[in-house]
């Protein structure tokens, strides 16, 4: 790198010197970085996100060196982060930076500098340690540990887990006041949908957002929205998975269908307590499984499953027998007062509950979109105005160790990601991996849903949850 160009260089001047010239949303981008230390970029596939981090760092990299003298006496560095939900997520931002370093003429130190994305080896070093870039992975959070940083990229931030930004990596930034630019396609309204909302409030004035289609970028899509490669892309999407990954709409109906359920957050040992209520909530089949959710509830409304059934070829007698035969199962079938059902086979309704002794409840139907959106908000982690990480908001919504194919299910639960799986009405989704999740639908819909007359979750302590259980 010519020492002549490098101090007191412009980030303009700095992207001038890489070749590198932003299209109109990343040139927005950049520039938001002199008024707001936390910028959120929602973008749709093929917008060039990961340019504009990588080129931040670029950026970063001349306002260091001009730094130097002040670091060197103080054996301090300028260190930044790349974090991915996986290590490979962050190579991207890591080889716009690297390789516009390279068309730069810098002298990478070595050793120090190193580009060895499946040896789990991505840093770059320059001037003698005092700037420092590293890939980092959030899949073990417990790993992002390390000295005070400048600025942090946080890659396909959606993806990951809630925790991270409060809890890990927004405290690296104190001691140098630093800066993140947190870049991804959305997935439903999670903790990224929460950031940028604050990017989008006058009153947080820290905070900077932009929603950025793919067809934003002019390079790729010359003819923005109406280019023959979108219309392309439209026609072999179902519409929602369209407006998500492409248009950067923040939509619940793609994907995993209950984005929040976090085996590490809602799955502990939550086995049946006398002092609450217990009722069953079922789905029939035969060839597909036949499932009994055995579930509890508090005087605070926090739910918890705390033991299941789940067997293929069984008639309804047999599942009723099968159930009144089980140690763990058959004396909670006897505690049980109410039956969620299934309202397509009262038949086999009628059997389960004469057998079991309890009394069936009705308005378990309905729209399945208006029981899943009630399952999604008892999952989500409560107060809701209480910042991400913090000890007092917990969700409402627990299943016990025990429960595996609740577990398994409510994380392979999925919306359509191609035409041909498409049901109508569209938001529903892809009948697969649904036993268990539509049993619990049938209790949420029986017990809190409109008819039943039920208020939304209250707000709870976790010193409350502590104590009841």
């Amino acid at each position: 790198m010519d020492e002549s160009r490098v101090l007191k260089v412009s980030q303009s001047e700095a992207f001038e010197i890489a070749r590198y010239t932003p299209h109109e949303i990343q040139r927005r981008a950049h520039a938001a970085r002199a008024t707001s230390r936390f910028r959120v970029m929602d973008a749709g596939r093929r917008f060039g996100k990961s340019v504009v981090g990588g080129h931040d760092l670029y950026a970063a990299a001349f306002d260091a060196y001009a730094r130097r003298a002040e670091y060197e006496p103080k054996g301090k560095r300028a260190e930044y982060w790349i974090v991915g939900p996986e290590y490979t997520d962050a190579e991207k931002e890591f080889r716009v930076l690297y390789n516009a370093l390279l068309r730069s003429g810098a002298e990478f130190d070595k050793p120090g500098t190193y580009y060895d994305v499946g040896g789990g080896n991505m840093h770059i070093s320059l001037f003698g340690g005092r700037y420092q870039v590293h890939a980092k992975s959030a899949k073990y959070p417990d790993t992002l540990v390390g000295e005070g940083l400048h600025g942090i990229i946080i890659a396909e931030a959606a993806k990951m887990k809630a925790s991270v930004w409060p809890k890990y990596l927004r405290p690296m930034l104190a001691d140098y006041r630093g800066w993140a630019l947190m870049a991804s396609t959305p997935e439903g309204r999670n903790w990224f949908y929460d950031s940028f909302m604050r990017g989008q409030d006058p009153e947080q004035p820290n905070w900077w957002s932009v929603r950025a289609p793919a067809w934003a970028n002019p390079h790729l899509f010359p003819l923005g929205r109406m280019d023959p490669e979108i219309l392309d892309m439209e026609g072999d999407m179902p519409e929602e998975k369209f407006k998500q990954e492409i248009g950067a709409e923040f939509t619940e109906f793609v994907g995993r269908v209950f984005k929040d359920f976090d085996e590490e957050t809602h799955v502990g040992n939550y086995r049946y307590n006398p002092r609450w209520p217990l009722v069953i909530a079922t789905d029939y089949g035969f060839t597909n499984p036949n499932v009994a959710l055995f579930m509890q509830w508090d005087n605070w409304d926090n739910v918890w499953i705390c033991a299941e059934y789940y067997a293929h070829n069984r008639t309804s007698h047999e599942f009723a027998e099968d159930i009144l035969k089980d140690p763990i199962l058959a004396p909670l079938a006897r505690a049980a007062t109410l039956l969620y059902p299934d309202p397509e086979d009262p038949g086999a309704t009628a059997t389960i509950a004469k057998a079991w002794g309890v009394t069936p409840r009705g308005n378990t139907g309905g729209l399945l979109k208006d029981r899943l959106d009630l399952i999604r908000r008892w999952l989500r982690p409560q107060p809701l105005e209480l910042e991400d990480g913090h000890p007092e908001k917990l969700p409402k919504l627990h299943v016990d160790f025990s429960c595996r194919n609740t577990i398994r299910e409510m994380s392979e639960y999925r919306y359509p990601e191609t035409r041909d799986e498409v049901r109508n009405p569209v938001e529903n989704p892809v009948k697969k991996d649904d036993h268990t999740t539509e049993a619990l639908t049938r209790f949420f819909g029986g017990h809190y849903g409109k008819k039943a007359g039920v208020s939304v979750p209250a707000k709870v302590s976790s010193a409350r949850i502590r104590r009841a259980r």
